[in-house]
């Protein structure tokens, strides 16, 4: 039996329920059987074959040493999907980590916001939590109607920002852009209005179905660092995300063909802004950015912390995986960001 260990204020937060609805880790669907245990006790009293070290909660860890470690066979796991420019407390870590669960592609555990698969392919029983607002069931095909969808929804853009810090310009790109092409801004942080109205749960998801354009502007400039807000708020919803971020190219091997609109591609923004408004009169052109959804499909969730299919693959990998492996410079592979 298996069993992996988390740390004392993610023991309060997510394994009590306050945050995921109350879930914390289901196995009955995992081809292997593991164990998950949230009592800080397990630590030294049940040798658990992996320790994982929540982002979120680090500060704890940082008194703990290799020393610590309770046996050569056990992994000690990095866990985050937050980007790391903005908890310099990752870095004052002095232990060894063997494996990393994060956003990164080539983390050990792939803890995405969000991929897609060919429709083709059949829908993994272990990704029964992930959600597809256009998705037959029957079968399995899109029910994305683009000239419905072209007729209901507004010729605007839609951005919800909370956090006010972010490490790249967003504020003064919105700022500008929203003098050339109309923004309806929501959240705590009211960057283009005096008082931006904070949404009800029930209102955010109504609201994101309404427009055509998403402004996904992460917080940070990260190797692989797309989150939510292109993949759940944006595509998953139905409009097209208009991102900054990482790089290009980044963007085209993690988002779905030709369903973004890199803002960096253009030279200036009149260009920018005159094709955000053919899109919004043409059909086809509007079409052109939805024509992924006929051969793909999104997997993305609601909530982000305990996903089933992710600590699947951890327990699968701890059965099957045996190789020793260690990361000599973790600070180092993990603060790709600029």
């Amino acid at each position: 039996m298996v069993r992996a260990k988390r740390s004392h204020k993610a023991r309060n937060n997510i394994c009590r329920g306050t945050r995921n609805g109350g879930h914390v880790v289901n196995f009955e669907r995992c081809p292997k059987k593991c164990q998950f245990s949230c009592q800080l006790q397990d630590f030294k009293q049940r040798s658990p074959l992996a320790v994982l070290f929540f982002g979120e909660d680090f500060y704890w860890s940082l008194n703990l040493t290799d020393q610590d470690r309770l046996s050569y066979k056990q992994r000690w796991i990095f866990w985050s999907w937050e980007a790391p420019i903005n908890h310099p407390e990752y870095s004052r870590s002095r232990l060894t980590f063997n494996w990393t669960m994060t956003y990164r592609q080539d983390s050990d555990i792939i803890h995405d916001y969000g991929r897609y698969i060919a429709r083709n392919l059949s829908y993994s029983i272990r990704d029964y939590q992930a959600v597809d607002f256009y998705l037959s069931k029957e079968t399995n095909q899109s029910t994305f109607d683009a000239g419905k969808e072209f007729s209901a929804r507004e010729n605007k853009i839609l951005w919800i920002v909370s956090n006010c810090n972010a490490r790249i310009n967003r504020r003064q790109i919105g700022t500008k852009l929203n003098s050339y092409f109309p923004i309806d801004q929501y959240g705590g942080c009211s960057l283009l209005n005096k008082r931006a109205k904070i949404l009800s749960p029930k209102d955010f998801e109504q609201t994101l179905f309404k427009y055509k354009f998403y402004l996904a502007f992460e917080n940070s400039n990260c190797q692989d660092y797309i989150t939510e807000k292109a993949f759940y708020n944006a595509l998953a919803h139905g409009s097209i995300p208009i991102v900054l971020g990482t790089n290009e190219n980044n963007y085209k091997n993690i988002l779905p063909p030709n369903s973004f609109i890199y803002i960096e591609h253009y030279k200036n923004m009149s260009d920018l802004v005159n094709q955000l408004r053919n899109i919004s009169q043409n059909l086809d052109l509007f079409k052109f950015y939805h024509q992924w959804r006929i051969h793909y499909r999104l997997i993305v969730w609601p909530s982000n912390y305990f996903i089933d299919n992710l600590f699947c693959n951890l327990c699968i990998k701890l059965y099957e995986d045996e190789k020793p492996k260690s990361y000599n410079n973790f600070s180092r592979w993990l603060n790709q960001c600029k």
